[in-house]
């Protein structure tokens, strides 16, 4: 069965956002998850950007009517102020108040020179059961809008992103305790050193990795074991990792099929990335129009033996790889497998027509 908003094949569930889909799918996908937990219930929602007001009006209405809710916010994203309003909102008493954690992190990272940033999506409902929604989506639009922020972060209400919902008890009961320990706890430079941090959450055919870790080259682990043959169709968001884009080239070199469709700004994927991969890979950047944005993250990997997909809030960059809050999931689900497949094709045709 196919919804508007991507493929529904049980026993997972993949939502699509893009400009061939409805506008404001993902964040009207969030709204009726709100709407539908009843006093009593649960939602811990931990994500970077945060501008929709009416979402956020969602958030105040379900805690009047009993609702146990806990938003985690990035305090300091690239741009700056953009969360501050919904934030001031949010805090005031008799919405959500002290229930809402601009998260601020002091310390730098002790193995990277880096600030960490809250850059996981992880929205957690308890009702009608238990799931959570992970992926790359976050209700950074508003209405009406700002168009100097769109202009600066890229309209997500109707570019390409995407959201994975879990039901998997094994998963999404670690998944709501992260989203607490998000919101409660002290964060610094030994987070990486916890054992909640660095547990491989497993369920069936489906890996969990949550970042930061004390190994935190498992996205590079798991490429470097690739055998030769492999075919990798890798959508980039951001990618400014130097020695990601080495790993990269030495693949293609291995006789390894690489295609990467990345985002069109060069603040994203600069072009010293672009020119290190080498001409041993096919390498596209995805331009609309209107400048909507590309900003899926996922990787299909095709063996002679399995096919996997590589999804969740993790960019192929510096801050992501070796600092940030973020989840990275490894699938061999055909269902998961042939839904960012077909999404896959969708954007390669889109653009195609954009160049043509």
């Amino acid at each position: 069965m196919i919804s508007p908003f991507g493929q529904i094949t049980p026993p997972c569930r993949v939502f699509f956002g893009g400009p061939d889909l409805p506008p404001r799918a993902l964040r009207d996908l969030l709204h009726s998850h709100v709407s539908s937990v009843p006093a009593g219930g649960e939602i811990f929602w931990a994500t970077y950007y945060f501008r929709d007001e009416a979402l956020a009006g969602a958030l105040v209405q379900a805690r009047k009517r009993g609702v146990s809710v806990r938003l985690t916010l990035e305090a300091h994203p690239r741009t700056p102020q953009v969360n501050r309003p919904v934030m001031e909102m949010l805090q005031r008493a008799g919405n959500l108040g002290d229930h809402v954690r601009p998260l601020r992190h002091i310390w730098p990272d002790n193995l990277a020179p880096r600030i960490p940033r809250l850059h996981i999506k992880l929205y957690y409902f308890s009702h009608p059961e238990p799931h959570a929604l992970v992926g790359t989506f976050n209700p950074s639009g508003n209405q009406p809008e700002d168009p100097d922020v769109i202009a600066e972060i890229g309209d997500q209400d109707r570019g390409h992103n995407y959201l994975v919902e879990i039901t998997d008890s094994r998963l999404v009961q670690p998944l709501r305790d992260h989203a607490l320990l998000l919101h409660t706890q002290l964060h610094g430079p030994w987070e990486r050193l916890l054992p909640s941090n660095n547990r491989v959450l497993q369920a069936g055919d489906t890996c969990l990795y949550l970042f930061p870790r004390l190994l935190r080259d498992v996205l590079r682990q798991e490429l470097l074991t690739l055998p030769t043959g492999t075919t990798l169709r890798m959508a980039v968001s951001h990618m400014n990792d130097m020695r990601i884009a080495k790993t990269l080239g030495l693949l293609a070199k291995r006789g390894i099929s690489l295609e990467i469709l990345a985002h069109d700004t060069e603040r994203r994927v600069p072009r010293r990335i672009e020119d290190r991969l080498g001409e041993h890979l096919v390498f596209r950047r995805y331009s609309h129009p209107e400048g909507l944005p590309m900003h899926n993250k996922f990787i299909l990997i095709d063996t002679l033996r399995c096919r996997k997909v590589v999804f969740g809030s993790m960019n192929l960059s510096k801050s992501s790889l070796h600092a940030n809050h973020e989840l990275l999931a490894i699938s061999t689900s055909p269902f998961l497998y042939e839904a960012f497949r077909d999404r896959w094709d969708q954007m390669m045709h889109e653009a195609e027509a954009m160049r043509s």
